[in-house]
């Protein structure tokens, strides 16, 4: 399993967050191969999300305070699901995608208006509570997923095809709009 932003395991140290690729599909369509066709996908990401930031926490060394919970943003969600989708075709793994683009510009291509972003990324995890679990044990991402500037979320995973390093991609996009 893979994490990005995270402090152990087969992972990269840096979750990102910024102040200030792939053809338009339709949304139902980027639903049908995003969700690693696992059941109440959506509800059970943001259930375990804000059952997260609903109660303190330590991620690594830094004492994180409750926030409040999350909504879901479709334009996040398919940002989320156009970078897990490149990553499992084309076998990598990086926040900045093969086209150049950062999380940041990721989202705002799907024209969402941000005044704060950030991504955490995982590879390898076979269900919701399983890469929660290894996000929540991730100083990095703990600490993205615990900001109390974030209130908008958008989470993909997709399938990778045989061959690949990882079995599934997961891209979680955090945010709040911007004016």
């Amino acid at each position: 399993m893979l994490l990005v932003g995270c402090g152990g395991g087969d992972a990269s140290d840096e979750p990102t967050h910024h102040a200030g690729a792939l053809p338009a599909t339709g949304l139902v369509a980027l639903e049908d191969k995003t969700s690693c066709a696992l059941p109440d996908f959506k509800d059970a990401l943001l259930q375990q999300i804000n059952a997260a930031r609903a109660s303190a926490r330590t991620c690594g060394t830094v004492n994180m305070p409750a926030v409040g919970g999350l909504a879901w943003n479709d334009r996040l969600f398919s940002a989320a699901a156009r970078h897990s989708d490149d990553m499992a075709r084309h076998n990598y793994f990086s926040h900045t995608g093969r086209d150049g683009r950062s999380p940041g510009q990721r989202v705002s291509a799907e024209g969402y208006s941000w005044r704060i972003a950030g991504e955490n990324i995982a590879a390898g995890q076979t269900s919701v509570h399983a890469v929660m679990t290894a996000w929540l044990a991730s100083p990095g991402h703990c600490e993205n997923l615990m900001r109390s500037a974030y209130t908008e979320v958008g989470v993909a995973c997709v399938v990778a095809p045989s061959g690949s390093t990882y079995s599934r991609y997961w891209t979680m996009k955090l945010a709040q709009p911007g004016n």
